[in-house]
């Protein structure tokens, strides 16, 4: 008699175990479009710290003296470059900072246009300090 019981609702509990297996019919994925965005912008972020590692090196160069070039026996950094990497970098980390707000608040809307912004931003930098090597 106490088995009968027990039987019952081992059944009962198999059959109700594969009743709830029978309801998932789609399996759990990740949006692959939000990874892809994610990896992206934490591209864009380490780039900028590059480029700001690069400006303040480059800031930290002796200025050279007036009428002198920087070259390989005089090693200084232009005035008229750290005024315009000043500027470069302030519009880089406003353009980062804008592809990081921007997905953060609409994580699934398409950051092409933000994203170019940056990237753009940021290769201004580069040619600002290659500008500056010559």
């Amino acid at each position: 008699m106490r088995k009968l019981p027990a039987c019952a609702a081992l059944a009962f509990g198999l059959a109700f175990s594969l009743a709830l297996a029978g309801c998932q019919t789609v399996l759990p994925s990740l949006n692959l479009n939000t990874a892809v965005a994610l990896n992206t912008i934490y591209g864009i972020e380490n780039a900028y710290g590059v480029a700001v590692n690069a400006a303040n090196a480059y800031k930290a160069l002796p200025l050279c003296r007036t009428g002198t070039v920087p070259g390989p026996a005089n090693i200084c950094a232009k005035r008229s470059v750290i005024l315009n990497l000043q500027a470069a970098m302030r519009r880089a980390r406003v353009a980062v900072n804008n592809l990081v707000s921007f997905q953060k608040a609409y994580p699934h809307v398409d950051i092409t246009n933000v994203l170019s912004a940056a990237q753009t931003a940021l290769i201004d930098v580069q040619q600002v300090l290659a500008s500056g090597a010559q």
